[in-house]
């Protein structure tokens, strides 16, 4: 049984309880009532003899009073029943909004984590550069369909994870975007990938010539990225070795100031000096 059924059970019974006491407190009553008092009873009317004339006396007609409306016992109790089962569901509505209100999670604002830009691959420029020269050459379709396959080969040499409902295609390009890059050329390789390997249509030159450009700024723009790169890198090693280079002399040189000061004056030889 559900929470919510466990609830409506423990509300219900609370409900029947309570109606149980109610009615064993109570006297037993009839369920149709009488009056309490007799209703009036007519006098008969004397008639008068035949052989007399007399005046036509009008009839007279009683209505009995009513007695005045007591509800019955059995609608007081049901009434009463009634309520405490509305105050039971209330209570209990209430403890429900006070517990959630207890476990509410709090909420905790994390950070965003810094996130390193990978070195570019070496062998993601090589393929690229090698697709490019293939892409100049052979059937338009099957040289598109190598080159697209071939970046996604080498997009998992940089060790990013692949999410769980990431296509390959997604997934390159997400990889490749991690670097400053063209992202209307990249998608429009990854377009012309697609087109070319599920479509049934035949692919021209013009495609060829989409391919080619689309790849010659993607390496450009890779290229660009690893110089960077590489020059960062060669600044922060310089940076270090200089840094050690430093601390090395500071050390040579206050180990030379150490020696100067322990030696004796000039001119005077130890304790013969006067």
């Amino acid at each position: 049984m559900s929470r919510r059924g466990v609830q409506l059970t423990i509300a219900a019974g609370a409900v029947v309880m309570a109606a149980l006491v109610v009615a064993s407190t109570g006297t037993p009553v009839p369920l149709l009532v009488r009056p309490s008092a007799p209703l009036p009873t007519i006098p008969p009317v004397p008639t008068a003899p035949t052989s007399v004339v007399t005046d036509t006396v009008p009839s007279l007609t009683i209505t009995p009073t009513p007695a005045p409306f007591e509800p019955s016992p059995i609608l007081v109790a049901f009434v009463q029943i009634l309520l405490v089962g509305t105050v039971l569901v209330l209570l209990l509505a209430l403890v429900r909004l006070l517990v959630a209100l207890a476990r509410r999670p709090h909420l905790t604002v994390h950070e965003e984590p810094t996130f390193t830009v990978p070195l570019v691959p070496a062998e993601l420029l090589e393929a690229a550069r090698e697709r490019l020269r293939d892409l100049e050459s052979g059937e338009p379709r099957n040289a598109i369909v190598a080159a697209w396959l071939d970046l996604e080969g080498s997009a998992a040499a940089t060790g990013l994870p692949r999410l769980p409902a990431e296509t390959s295609t997604e997934y390159t390009a997400r990889v490749i975007t991690v670097w400053a890059v063209d992202r209307e050329r990249l998608a429009d390789l990854a377009a012309l990938y697609r087109e070319a390997r599920f479509s049934m249509h035949s692919l021209g030159e013009e495609h060829r010539a989409r391919a080619i450009g689309d790849l010659r700024v993607l390496i450009a723009d890779l290229e660009r990225v690893a110089d960077e790169q590489a020059r960062a890198h060669a600044a922060e090693a310089g940076a270090q070795a200089g840094a050690r280079v430093g601390g090395q002399a500071g050390a040579r040189v206050g180990g030379q100031v150490g020696v100067r000061s322990s030696a004796p004056p000039a001119g005077r030889s130890g304790p013969e000096a006067r």
